[in-house]
């Protein structure tokens, strides 16, 4: 769907839904005369996951016999699209689960979502709230100093090889790739060994795309657009030297991976690094417990290292974080933060089933942390860690921004024409 497509199609709904918004949202979580609740959940697909919200509906509801929880999983593929329109025409569900980017990028400047109320928390303040949470782990759901949701599970960023096959091509799982140059002279050993794909980024959707790029920006001091000015700045020599980082490992001489043999399967992302098919991967905590799960014997191999940096000197990673938030058209709000409150006093538990980090003060130091694989590599990443930078309009600016990877990767594109083409289309959402 073209970027214009997508904004028209959801703004042709959203100007239906000014007729007929609350008849559409008296359908959703809606209570009756005798007391019943029924609250309908939608979150992404990552199986386990979906195996501990399901566990955790089932013991709410059995807790709270008169709330029924409608829980829904989305395509990974059709996520973001699905939930930014039925928001945006007045009804989705009551509780969403939503990252950071899409937060700050469309939901909260459309005013799609409910601050948050402090008497589902049982607390007396929003404060209260903030007070359980490391400095700035909620900003990816403030804005205009409102609080908006609290955050399911917080990622940083760190790089995984597979030492069996560190070990095939002569190297030293001890010595793991430091820098980006490092990533493809270690690539190209790997690749001569007979592990074809050596390193690759996922091509899965823009949502992929974007934070790949991001991780990168953030190293070399690029962005896509400048938040003050509402500038494109993909132009920018920071932000072209990303794009070449990545279309370098992709394409010419020193490649170190074939992208289109590269696995398309959003539910299970990091397939080829479980399988034995990739030898190094960058990685998020969730996508270790999701290997461990499905392929146990190639877990075994990985190794957990911290990312490879532009500088070494200056290590920089990408935080991102997903939050538990409530539809503003929702009729269930006090009931639906009561729910909210539920996930969230479990996060032991979303790090022991899940490998979901939830950013409480102490969270390191609980049982359940000290049990997680590699926490002294993930605590560092969390150190030095910083959230993308957002501007309005951001879906469409991410659909550009897939764009110009694909030029420079798939269509022999330079990065820095790629970059001029994609800054066009930037800069017209920016304006628009």
């Amino acid at each position: 769907m073209s970027t214009l497509t997508r904004r028209h199609l959801v703004g042709s709904i959203a100007l239906l839904a000014v007729v007929s918004a609350l008849a559409a949202c008296g359908n959703n979580g809606a209570g009756t005369a005798d007391g019943k609740v029924t609250l309908t959940f939608w979150s992404h697909t990552h199986p386990p996951m979906v195996e501990l919200n399901k566990k955790l509906v089932a013991e709410y509801e059995k807790q709270h016999t008169n709330v029924k929880v409608q829980y829904e999983t989305i395509p990974n593929d059709q996520f973001g699209t699905k939930m930014l329109t039925s928001l945006s025409n007045g009804s989705g569900p009551d509780i969403i689960n939503m990252d950071d980017s899409a937060l700050r990028g469309e939901y909260l400047p459309k005013k799609l979502l409910a601050p948050i109320d402090p008497e589902g928390f049982g607390a007396k303040s929003v404060d209260e709230i903030r007070a359980k949470y490391n400095e700035g782990t909620l900003d990816g759901a403030s804005a205009d100093g409102q609080l908006y949701g609290v955050p399911s599970e917080f990622n940083a960023t760190a790089f995984v090889i597979n030492t069996k096959h560190f070990k095939d091509a002569g190297l030293d799982p001890a010595k793991p790739p430091a820098t980006w140059d490092d990533v493809t002279t270690y690539g190209k050993k790997l690749v001569a060994a007979g592990h074809e794909q050596a390193f690759s980024f996922n091509y899965l959707h823009s949502g992929w795309y974007t934070q790949q790029l991001q991780t990168l920006l953030n190293q070399t001091g690029g962005e896509i657009a400048d938040p003050k000015t509402l500038k494109e700045a993909v132009t920018s020599p920071e932000a072209v030297k990303a794009l070449q980082i990545w279309a370098k490992l992709a394409t010419g001489p020193d490649k170190v991976h074939d992208p289109n043999a590269s696995s398309r399967d959003a539910t299970s992302p990091f397939s080829d690094l479980a399988t034995g098919r990739q030898s190094m991967a960058v990685v998020y905590p969730w996508s270790m417990e999701q290997i461990r799960q499905s392929n146990p014997d190639t877990y075994k191999e990985l190794q957990v290292v911290p990312l490879p940096q532009v500088d070494p000197a200056k290590p920089v990673n990408r935080w991102y974080a997903y939050y538990w938030a409530v539809n503003v058209a929702s009729k269930q709000q006090p009931e639906a933060w009561k729910f909210i409150s539920f996930m969230a006093d479990n996060h032991e538990r979303w790090i022991a089933d899940v490998d979901f980090i939830q950013p409480v003060k102490g969270w390191e130091t609980s049982a359940a942390a000290k049990e997680l694989p590699a926490l002294d590599v993930w605590a560092g990443a969390y150190a030095n860690g910083a959230f993308d930078t957002v501007v309005p309009h951001y879906a469409e600016i991410q659909d550009a921004v897939t764009e110009m990877v694909n030029d420079a990767v798939f269509n022999g594109v330079a990065p820095e024409e790629a970059a001029k083409k994609a800054a066009d289309q930037i800069q017209r959402s920016l304006d628009s």
